[in-house]
């Protein structure tokens, strides 16, 4: 990537990123919680603003997207730790998965670390299937909405006090309730914008998905993308584009099994 390039601009997904770098480095600018090279292999759990990534020609990764709660089940770790935090997962992970994780930085291409991240979360998932906590039964409502509920109706539908859902979405995904709604809500508005011929009609945006209205709407697409509705072109950054047009890996946390 040439040096005065802006850097490929990514969001928050929703997602924790189980990431090992095969070969060179990524460097990240962002200037809220990270700003310099990526760690070799890292664990990192929600981002909560976008974040730019500077890619060097020889840079091999492979990640893998985790469910928001798997985290915390994998590691033990308190989720808050790991928000905007990416730390090695050696550190983080029980010596009993070390070899999983192994197993798939010396896989020698890209299907045989596929397989070796399959055997990690198969093994994962056989230790805590089918044990859905209460905090995935609130993602399971937050996704149906997408995003579009506050924690009081939340609460209201889970006969949880909203106290105790806080603490537990602080601990398991390490984002408030109401944090987690608004980035599902964007992730959904941000994919509607994106597939939408420009004029968009932004106040239909804006009435769809609840916004109170369009400064409100306008706040937190800056806050997530970095930039204005009226200034943002997805044609400017190849990855985001690659990544929302075919799969749109911006909702796929939705369909990720709560294990």
């Amino acid at each position: 990537m040439e040096p005065d390039h802006p850097g490929e601009l990514l969001m928050p997904s929703g997602t924790g990123i189980l990431a090992f770098h095969l070969q060179g480095r990524y460097h990240v600018s962002a200037l809220a919680f990270f700003d310099g090279e990526l760690p070799k292999n890292y664990l990192i759990g929600q981002q909560t603003v976008s974040y730019r990534l500077w890619v060097e020609e020889d840079t091999d990764i492979f990640g893998i997207a985790l469910h928001p709660t798997s985290a915390w089940k994998m590691t033990g770790v308190p989720s808050y730790q790991l928000t905007n935090s990416p730390t090695d997962p050696y550190t983080l992970f029980p010596t009993k998965y070390h070899p999983f994780l192994k197993a798939i930085e010396e896989s020698e291409n890209f299907e045989q670390r596929c397989k070796s991240g399959n055997t990690l979360l198969e093994f994962f998932q056989a230790e805590h299937s089918p044990q859905k906590t209460l905090v995935d039964y609130a993602l399971d409502l937050i996704f149906e909405k997408k995003g579009c509920l506050s924690t009081r109706n939340l609460c209201k539908e889970l006969h949880v006090s909203e106290r105790h859902l806080q603490h537990l979405f602080r601990q398991q995904i390490g984002v408030s309730p109401l944090q987690y709604a608004r980035i599902t809500r964007f992730n959904a508005i941000f994919v509607e914008f994106t597939r939408t011929e420009a004029p968009r009609d932004l106040g239909f945006l804006t009435s769809f998905y609840n916004y109170y209205d369009a400064s409100h709407f306008f706040k937190d697409f800056k806050a997530y993308s970095g930039e204005a509705p009226s200034q943002f072109h997805l044609e400017k950054f190849s990855l985001l584009k690659e990544l929302v047009e075919k799969d749109p890996y911006l909702t796929q946390v939705q369909h990720l099994k709560s294990r």
